[in-house]
């Protein structure tokens, strides 16, 4: 998630509050009366294959048509809903993260899936639910609101370590390191046989949240913060030691300047959402079969290993009721194991049920080229970023406490001191709002 997304988010979340205020847990009028309409973020090819996908089901569904309309970039989606909040008009469903659902559920205009989850006509059986990666449900309860499931998850992906197999040969080294100690040795090896960084970064919350997991750690406990614990400060400690020796070169926020400096051969690793096999393949052309690699994030113990979850979700919204049913169905219909594998294949996002991984075209993508399934194995190990109220406001000061170590303008333990007690407020200022208990920023 971008800076400026980031921002956006906390300005329009202060107008969704307002909003919530003022309105009294009412339905909204949906923007098309004769069809359930889909906000997506999906554009060119995938934007493609998305509308072939919608009108697929709309020919085999009795229930009112999907019309799926492309709404720009999560920032433009989230600005639209927040302005169709305020105007009390509202499509039956779009793509969120759960840092914007739960915005969107303190304005009173998410709906609990729970009753169509379990409804007995359209709902998921038991046996349905089972077949779900569990990390693909959790993140979309919401603790602090009933635990109830206010966002579905549509598609996934997971914090994977891209590799450029000749610059590592060039040095020397034959495997990807499995260890956080041993990545650090190898990104050595790489700047002194080649000049350069060996890692080329973007200060992002989400990686940085995948490489506190894979240390053993967490961000965030259920009812305080975690900067300040010891895995987070040997992350922050390992990203200013690669700065100090010239290990790791700094891409802008918002840019995939790290991605075209893996593909060039101006850096060995980079660190990236699993959906980015697809273009940095096409990238590299056709060498990139030979040319790349994917690999787990480097662990501190890889018999324990954790990565982060990436990847979008629906909302459906209080629109009337055969809107929200057509929404439910389309999104039950997409998330099972033949429509998964196809869109997974095609875009390089993950199906979010295991029996998916056995259809035929996710076997033969394995097949093509070994390291796709890099991914699919990593998301039994996956695991969300918290969903509380708040988050976002944490992601943007995570954002700005990495730059700073990313930029060697502050120190590892600086940042997580200042980290952990900005972040704190953040919570405080959002849980105030809703009248609970303050959160301690300290042990």
């Amino acid at each position: 998630m971008s800076f400026r997304f980031s921002v956006i988010l906390i300005a329009m979340s202060a107008l969704l509050l307002e909003t919530a205020c003022r309105r009294d847990g009412g339905s909204f009028l949906p923007v098309d009366p004769n069809a359930a309409v889909f906000w997506d973020r999906q554009d060119t090819q995938s934007a493609a294959l998305m509308r072939g996908m919608v009108e697929e089901f709309n020919a085999q569904s009795r229930l009112l048509p999907i019309r799926w309309e492309h709404g720009g970039g999560y920032a433009e989606i989230f600005r639209k809903v927040s302005a169709g909040i305020q105007a009390g008009l509202l499509p039956a469903m779009a793509v969120s993260y759960e840092s914007m659902t739960s915005e969107y559920i303190a304005a009173g205009a998410a709906v609990p899936l729970d009753r169509w989850i379990h409804d007995p006509q359209v709902g998921l059986t038991e046996k349905d639910l089972s077949d779900f990666f569990p990390a693909t449900l959790e993140c979309n309860r919401y603790a602090l609101h009933g635990n109830r499931m206010y966002s579905f998850p549509l598609a996934k992906s997971v914090l994977v370590m891209y590799c450029n197999r000749e610059v590592m040969l060039r040095a020397g080294i034959q495997k990807a390191p499995e260890t956080w100690s041993d990545f650090l040795e190898a990104c050595r090896t790489i700047h002194q046989a080649t000049g350069k960084a060996a890692l080329a970064a973007v200060p992002d919350c989400s990686t940085f949240s995948g490489m506190v997991f894979s240390m053993g750690g967490d961000v965030y406990d259920g009812s305080r913060l975690q900067y300040d614990g010891p895995e987070s400060l040997a992350s922050f400690t390992l990203l200013e030691a690669m700065v100090r020796e010239g290990l790791l070169s700094l891409a802008s926020p918002g840019t995939f300047d790290d991605n075209i400096a893996l593909v060039r051969g101006d850096a060995a690793f980079v660190m990236r959402s699993s959906s980015s096999r697809t273009y940095l393949l096409k990238m590299a052309e056709e060498k990139g079969a030979t040319l790349l690699d994917i690999v787990p994030i480097p662990q501190k113990n890889p018999r324990r290993p954790a990565t982060v979850l990436f990847g979008p979700n629906v909302t459906i919204f209080p629109v009337p009721e055969p809107q929200q049913q057509a929404a439910w169905c389309f999104v039950r219909w997409f998330t099972q194991p033949e429509q998964a594998a196809r869109w997974a294949v095609a875009t390089g996002y993950l199906p979010v049920r295991r029996s998916a991984l056995a259809h035929p075209l996710i076997r033969q993508n394995w097949d093509t080229w070994p390291p796709n399934r890099v991914p699919y194995d990593c998301l039994e190990f996956a695991r969300s970023e918290p969903n509380v109220d708040g988050w976002q406001q944490v992601r943007v000061l995570v954002e700005r406490a990495l730059t700073e170590v990313m930029s060697g303008t502050r120190t590892a333990r600086e940042v997580a001191e200042w980290l952990q007690q900005e972040g704190t407020r953040a919570l405080n200022r959002a849980i105030q709002a809703e009248g609970r208990p303050r959160q301690n920023g300290r042990n």
